[in-house]
């Protein structure tokens, strides 16, 4: 499943521009060489030796053996090796090739008179090594020398966000396409990390006001003004913010695990830090006037989530952090991006604390090693510290971090000239009208509603757009072929009010089928923004549903989903209304409630019987309320689902449905009552594990099947998350249950350590699902005669069960990370192997985008 993310429209910005043409940007070939470094005399690898292009901001280091690979399109013709005490070596090569080229370093001769040595080679060990006992003295200190020491502080934050379109090639600038917007290679420049040419796409600045409390621990942001430029059309301003805050997050040195384009990567001063990096001391030098250790570090796994770099320590006894150097890993086992590169200062403020006064994170985002790319540059710089003063309890109240302050996307310019903390560059300043003058290139506007379709599965007629195309087509056992024509009205209808509608038709069952809703937004937020929505619906469908098949985020109606394993020729008619009224509270909490009123009939071999009689339809009225609390919790929205980013907050939900046989003639009265708790729980570095608790209640008696919980079974090839994968739709019916799922995801913890599996990449996955509960007599037909009876085959066997002995229990193995995009499950069911048309094992696959 795609994640339809407004992430990937900012991405699709950069790839329009490369899908303007239909030939391919490259004209340079790829340069690849390596080597080794070794002292010439000893013979013995030098660890962290500098090698680079001359001339070029192109290079990397050497690892603890003295290994280095360099890969890129803009090499020059000498590469040079240096360290500190050896003479520096220079060597030419051939651009456009792969080589190896290796380097005898000499060292340095000094006059003291005739030493001897003899040198033997030593193997890294923490043990009486004078870089590892610095590290942990740096670590004993992290509470002295971190702000959270200080009981309250506050600080002015001004930051900067740019994405560019790297890798601009003379070839493509003289394409046709081109010959009227020469002007934006105007704009080009040459980036300071890697030495790939780049044009500046899209950029957002942000002012804010920080506070903080230690007792109780609170962090506010008050964003004062933010301000963007790029596809407007395409991503509003608070989307924005949302997919910088999930793609850039701070990074807090002195934490143990630092956050990071979704992933947990080891801090250098974690606790754990000494089995996990190898440490070194370069050399005493002077930063911002103060004498500092220079320590370098790399992970002993190259794969692993950790970075490399340059710790700058004082020398003063206080082992404080001034500076801090740090990437990662050639081979890291990171999807999308080739480099990445973090520069963090800090400056001893009031002569009280160290805090961070500039901050800054650049990322190399690239499909593929000769695919179209893009540079992610954040930069963050912060003053006007205040120590130890008390606020009013009012500025550290409420459960959001980041409150905006009303009109803060309309500050005028005079606002901006006031408050930048920094100033904008001459580049900076022209990328405000670049922007703009691309966003009006006819070819621009045509690639990015080709991708809005590619992404949303809408194709865009200015107020109307038709889709999802995934939709059109579908089929299954009891409809067969399934033909669909859809459409919503856009943005360009309007904003705060959406009508949505389709229609289609069976080709086996010889039924139409269709569904008409509209949404309205009462607070007159866009409904696709990611404001706190206040929303009423309304929906009318008559349609079908095989009882159980529960999607998230996915229609289905999709394509895909239409290959089914095993019998799937039990179905719901259909026909529903309800009315919604949903509305997000600024505390975390969000609440709906519901009106709905629904007729279903048996479809396909599934009938309503009683003993003696049957039934041709079931009706209710029901009256639902939600109440969800999702603390901090930040989330993407897409064009069709608002899709959560997991934190480590737990996500609870509460929710009871009540049926009214009084409400307009309906034929049940019962109530539903369920509670569902989701936790992320980081165990870096050994991944994170996923855990899922939910249970489940009905009140009432002489509850038919198709009102009790059909537990949500998945009978499609496609991995569902929280489905269970093994059983079959309206296989196990519960009046009340207790379940949990559990999934931990590796990352390569032990791949990354086998030498042939390590190249791939690949991420190990393993998960259990159980669910336990049963029918009580009062519903349960075997027991409580005169109630409609449990579904059946076509020879009068029993198909549905209940779980009052045993739980249902699955268990699955996963590879993760195929090809960066599929997922693979091999699946165990381990309990009720006995019932009728099931499977022991089953594989699934999954699509699923992760960095």
């Amino acid at each position: 499943m795609k994640k339809k993310s407004q992430i990937f429209y900012l991405i699709s910005i950069v790839v329009a521009m490369f899908l303007i043409l239909p030939t391919s940007l490259y004209s340079q070939k790829m340069t690849r060489i390596r080597g080794t470094v070794i002292n010439a005399k000893t013979k013995e690898p030098i660890p962290f030796a500098n090698v680079i292009f001359a001339g070029k901001n192109i290079g990397t280091t050497t690892d603890y053996k003295g290994n280095y690979s360099i890969e890129t399109q803009w090499a020059s013709k000498t590469v040079q090796a240096s360290y500190i005490g050896f003479k520096s070596s220079k060597k030419t090569i051939i651009p456009g090739k792969s080589q190896i080229v290796n380097f005898e370093l000499e060292p340095e001769n000094y006059n003291i008179g005739e030493v001897v040595v003899k040198s033997r080679k030593r193997r890294y060990r923490n043990k009486n090594n004078p870089a590892v006992a610095l590290i942990k003295k740096v670590i004993e200190n992290k509470d002295k020398n971190r702000k959270e020491s200080l009981d309250f502080y506050e600080f002015n934050k001004y930051e900067k966000v740019e994405f560019d379109i790297n890798n601009i090639t003379e070839k493509f600038r003289k394409k046709r396409a081109f010959k009227k917007y020469q002007f934006i290679f105007n704009y080009v420049d040459t980036s300071e990390i890697n030495g790939k040419p780049y044009l500046p796409v899209f950029l957002q600045e942000t002012l804010s006001k920080v506070y903080y409390r230690k007792s109780p621990k609170t962090s506010k942001e008050y964003v004062t003004g933010s301000k963007s430029v790029g596809s407007k059309e395409y991503i509003d301003s608070e989307g924005t913010d949302m997919m910088v805050d999930y793609l850039y997050q701070d990074i807090n040195l002195y934490d143990n695990d630092i956050t990071l384009l979704t992933n947990q990567f080891i801090s250098p001063l974690s606790n754990i830090s000494p089995v996990i990096y190898k440490f070194r001391i370069m050399d005493t030098v002077e930063v911002n006037n103060r004498s500092c250790i220079k320590l370098v570090f790399q992970p002993r796994n190259k794969l692993d989530f950790a970075f490399i770099g340059n710790l700058y320590i004082t020398n003063d006894g206080n082992f404080a952090v001034v500076k801090a150097e740090m990437g990662i890993a050639d081979g890291i086992n990171l999807n999308f991006v080739s480099d990445l590169r973090i520069n963090q200062e800090f400056d001893f403020i009031n002569n009280k604390c160290w805090m961070l006064t500039k901050d800054e994170l650049v990322i190399d985002f690239n499909i593929g090693k000769k695919s179209a790319g893009m540079f992610g540059k954040r930069s963050v710089y912060y003053d006007n510290y205040i120590f130890n003063k008390k606020r009013d309890k009012k500025i550290y109240s409420g459960l959001e971090k980041t409150v905006r302050e009303e009109n803060y996307d309309k500050k005028d310019e005079e606002f901006w000239k006031e408050n930048r903390i920094k100033e904008l560059s001459v580049q900076e300043e022209n990328i405000y009208k670049m922007v703009d003058s691309v966003q009006h290139m006819p070819a621009f506007k045509r690639t990015m509603d080709i991708l809005t379709l590619l992404v949303a599965g809408y194709w865009n007629f200015g107020k109307i757009n038709v889709g999802p195309v995934n939709t059109f087509y579908s089929f299954n056992d009891v409809e067969g072929f399934r033909l669909r024509i859809g459409g919503r009205t856009s943005d360009k209808f309007s904003k705060i009010f959406r009508l949505d509608g389709y229609l289609l038709y069976g080709f086996k069952d010889e039924k139409y089928k269709y569904s008409g809703s509209a949404i309205w937004s009462l607070n007159k937020n866009p409904l696709k923004s990611t404001s706190p929505r206040h929303t009423i619906s309304a929906i009318y469908q008559v349609e079908t549903n095989f009882p159980g098949m529960e999607m998230q985020f996915i229609n289905e109606d999709n394509f895909l989903l239409s290959f089914k394993r095993g019998v799937a020729d039990k179905i719901l008619y259909y026909e529903m209304f309800k009315i919604e009224h949903l509305k997000d509270w600024k505390n975390g909490f969000t609440s709906t409630l519901s009106l709905k009123r629904l007729t279903q009939e048996p479809g396909g071999t599934l009938h309503f019987d009683y003993d003696d009689r049957s039934i041709n339809s079931i009706t209710t009225s029901e009256i639902s309320a939600t109440l969800r609390f999702a603390p901090n919790e930040k989330y993407i929205q897409g064009y069709n689902y608002r899709t959560p980013v997991l934190g480590k907050y737990p996500i609870m939900q509460l929710s009871y449905t009540q049926g009214l046989e009084a409400l307009r003639n309906a034929d049940f009265t019962y109530g539903k009552l369920s509670f569902n708790l989701f936790k992320r729980i980081h165990t870096a570095p050994l991944g994170f594990t996923n855990l899922e608790i939910e249970a489940g209640k009905i009140f009432g008696s002489e509850i038919p099947f198709p009102l009790l919980f059909v537990h949500r079974a998945n009978q499609t090839y496609s991995y569902q998350l929280h489905s269970y994968n093994m059983m079959n739709f309206l296989e196990f019916v519960s009046d009340e249950y207790v379940s949990v799922f559990a999934e931990h995801h590796f990352y390569g913890f032990f791949f990354n350590k086998i030498p042939l599996l390590k190249r791939l990449k690949w991420r190990e996955i393993v998960s259990v699902k159980g669910i336990y509960g049963g029918v009580t007599d009062k519903n349960n037909p075997f027991v409580t005669p005169g109630l409609m009876k449990f579904p059946t085959d076509e020879n009068g066997n029993t198909v549905t069960y209940t779980l009052t002995q045993k739980p249902y229990i699955e268990i699955s193995a996963g590879i993760g990370n195929i090809f960066k995009f599929f997922r693979i499950d091999v699946i165990k069911r381990v309990t009720y192997l006995g019932n009728p048309n099931v499977s022991e094992y089953g594989i699934r696959a999954r699509f699923k985008f992760d960095f």
